[in-house]
């Protein structure tokens, strides 16, 4: 009986593990050039294990021989569109929004395919990048999420991005706006288009995408307590009740005689006579570009300030005003919240008005 034909290179092998009663499957699929050129070239293995017979593991590497050669070759920005279709759906809004920000810093890889990529490529783009540390960290982030992908999807045969180096330094912390900016804000109310809706973002904690969502069915009264009812992002963050402090209050109530929206902070529509035409929902990245900084500029604030920081505004707001940690968490829509959930029952409605009518 003549010798049984051997597989030839490249096609895949079996192998049990020592003291394991599967199979492994092996199969080289493609090949790592070391640091050191004068050194040969590393093979690079994916492996799967489990399979009960040797039979079903050399299956596996015929399929997956196969599906390499089938491979799509995509430039990184087809596969971040990829990427963007499937999980667009599953990620909050304000979380993309900051990935597409950080996505544009590759701007210099987009049209080239992700298989001719490298990580000092990455890591280049990276270097370059004028931002501070949080930005570098969630270009790494968003990085390691197309890669993961691009793995799973067969488009790439491994993951460049484990390694990539954030810089030193500390995460970048914005400070709010000061009593002082608030003050300047306050006064520019009924002079400057919008002013009134920095002002009540400083006033209501929330972050600007939520802000811009909220609506006047948000708005409720109960045991004669008046509050939004907004927020997304955390659990801790869904549906969460915020009182409307007296500074603000006849804002509120302005806004909510607006005829023709439901949006309580709406964008102005106007047409190429600059005549008004109506209302629509604001997108956080219209309000940064359009709104906050060219005001924050005009009245000579710090130009380094971001929508965001009026939450910090509101935070400190918040501490000094009366009230106990769990109304002020459950307020704010903080991550720890879970945790005083769990101690603690649930607010009480007056508990809430209490730290509102406190906030100066």
């Amino acid at each position: 009986m003549g010798k049984k034909k051997a597989r030839g290179n490249g096609q895949g092998t079996a192998y049990k593990r020592k003291g394991c009663s599967t199979w492994t499957a092996s199969v080289v699929i493609g090949w790592r050039t070391p640091e050191d050129d004068t050194k040969k070239p590393v093979p690079i293995k994916r492996t799967k294990g489990g399979f009960k017979t040797k039979k079903e593991a050399l299956v596996y590497c015929d399929a997956l021989q196969k599906s390499i050669q089938e491979r799509k070759h995509l430039t990184l920005q087809a596969v971040f569109e990829e990427w963007k279709e499937k999980y667009s759906d599953r990620i909050a809004a304000s979380t993309m929004a900051g990935y597409l920000s950080a996505y544009k810093h590759f701007s210099a890889l987009h049209d080239i395919l992700i298989e001719n990529i490298s990580a000092q490529n990455l890591q280049d783009c990276m270097d370059l990048c004028p931002a501070g540390k949080r930005t570098h960290q969630v270009m790494k982030v968003i990085a390691g999420l197309l890669w993961g992908y691009a793995f799973d999807s067969n488009y790439v045969e491994r993951d460049i991005t484990k390694n990539l180096y954030t810089g030193k330094g500390k995460s970048e912390q914005r400070d709010p706006i000061s009593e002082e900016e608030v003050e300047i804000i306050r006064q520019a109310i009924g002079k400057e288009k919008y002013a009134e809706y920095i002002y009540s973002l400083c006033y209501l904690g929330f972050r600007p995408g939520e802000f811009l969502a909220l609506t006047k069915s948000d708005l409720h009264h109960k045991d004669g307590v008046t509050y939004l009812v907004g927020g997304s992002k955390t659990d801790a963050g869904k549906d969460r009740p915020v009182p409307i402090p007296s500074a603000i209050s006849g804002i509120i109530l302005q806004r909510l005689n607006v005829d023709g929206t439901d949006l309580l902070f709406p964008q102005y529509q106007t047409n190429r006579k600059g005549e008004f035409i109506g209302y629509k929902k604001m997108s956080h990245d219209y309000f940064n570009k359009h709104v906050f900084k060219p005001m924050m500029n005009k009245l000579g604030i710090d130009d380094g300030k971001v929508p965001y920081c009026a939450r910090h505004t509101y935070s400190d707001k918040l501490k000094d005003a009366e009230g106990d940690d769990k109304t002020k968490a459950k307020i704010f829509g903080h991550t720890d919240y879970e945790f005083t959930k769990k101690r603690y029952q649930s607010t009480n409605i007056q508990e809430i008005k209490a730290v509102g009518d406190s906030i100066k």
